[in-house]
C-alpha cells in the first residue's frame, strides 16, 4: 500500500514529466541510488568502501542480493583508484553525476554540455561500459539540459531524480537512525531512494543506515535493484499490458471455377 504522500509525489511527477521520481509499477521493486561518490582526496577510497562493504556484507546472507546505482562526480575520483571497477564487480551500476558538486541548472548550455560530456567521457574511459542515467546536482534541471541529455547516445530521456527530498547532507539533522526512519516512510513499489557519499562523515552515516533500511525493505516484501533494473521492469510491464493486435483478416478466396463450361 502506497504511503499517504504518494499522491503528492504523483502530482509533482505530472508537473515535471521530464524527470523520473519513481516508477509507476506494480512490481515490488525499489531502486537504491548513492550520490556524490567517491570522496575527493581519499586516496584508498576507504570512505566509499564503507558503503560498498555494507552492501556486500548484507548480500552475503540476503536471499535476493541488493544492487545499487552509484552516481559519480568525476572531480572526486582519486588517481589510480579502482573504486568504479570494484563497484561494478560487486554487481552495482555506475551513473553520471557531472564533473563537480555544483548546480548545473544555473550553467549556460555550453557550460552544461562540457560538465555532462567530460564526466561521461572520463567514467566510460575507466569502466568501458555505456551509461544510461544522469542526475543533476541539487535535483534541479532546465529545458536545455533535458534536450542535451536526449541527444546523448545511450542515455534515457528522463532526468534521474528520487522519491524523497534527501536531508542526509544536512549535518545538523542527519543521523543514521533518523535517516533510516525517514527513508522507511517511502517504501512502496517503484520508489527511488537516494543516499549520499562524497565525504567520510556521509559515507559513515550511509553505511550505518543501510543494513537496517535494507532489512525493513525486505520485510515489506520489496527487492532492491538498480535504477536501470527498476526502469526496465516498468517498460516490460507496460509492454505486457498492451493488448495484442487482432490477427489480419483472411484474404478473399478466389472463386472456384466450374467443373465444366455452362451450357
Amino acid at each position: 500500500m502506497a504511503p499517504p504522500h504518494h499522491q503528492l509525489l504523483t502530482q509533482v511527477a505530472r508537473m515535471f514529466p521530464d524527470a523520473l521520481f519513481y516508477a509507476p509499477t506494480k512490481a515490488p521493486l525499489v531502486a537504491l541510488t548513492i550520490d556524490d561518490v567517491p570522496t575527493p582526496g581519499d586516496r584508498d577510497d576507504a570512505s566509499t568502501r564503507l558503503i560498498l562493504n555494507a552492501l556486500n556484507n548484507y548480500n552475503r546472507t540476503a536471499e535476493q542480493p541488493v544492487r545499487a546505482t552509484f552516481f559519480v562526480i568525476t572531480d572526486h575520483l582519486n588517481p589510480g583508484s579502482t573504486i568504479l571497477q570494484d563497484i561494478l564487480a560487486s554487481g552495482h551500476e555506475i551513473a553520471n553525476h557531472g564533473t563537480t558538486d555544483t548546480t548545473p541548472a544555473i550553467l549556460q548550455p555550453a557550460q552544461f554540455a562540457r560538465h555532462f560530456q567530460e564526466a561521461h567521457d572520463r567514467i566510460t574511459d575507466l569502466i568501458q561500459q555505456p551509461l544510461r542515467w544522469y542526475r543533476p546536482g541539487r535535483g534541479l534541471y532546465n529545458r536545455a539540459m533535458v534536450d542535451h541529455i536526449r541527444l546523448a547516445p545511450g542515455y534515457e530521456s528522463l532526468v534521474a531524480l528520487a522519491s524523497m527530498i534527501p536531508f542526509d547532507t544536512m549535518r545538523s539533522l542527519s543521523t543514521p537512525n533518523l535517516n533510516t526512519w525517514y527513508l522507511a516512510q517511502f517504501i512502496f513499489p517503484g520508489a527511488i531512494f537516494v543516499m549520499h557519499g562524497g565525504s567520510m562523515e556521509r559515507c559513515v552515516q550511509t553505511a550505518h543506515a543501510l543494513p537496517t533500511l535494507l532489512a525493513l525493505i525486505d520485510r515489506q516484501g520489496h527487492r532492491v535493484v538498480t535504477l536501470s533494473e527498476l526502469y526496465d521492469s516498468l517498460v516490460k510491464e507496460s509492454t505486457a499490458e498492451t493488448p495484442a493486435a487482432p490477427p489480419p483478416p483472411h484474404p478473399p478466396q478466389p472463386p472456384v471455377p466450374p467443373s465444366q463450361p455452362p451450357a
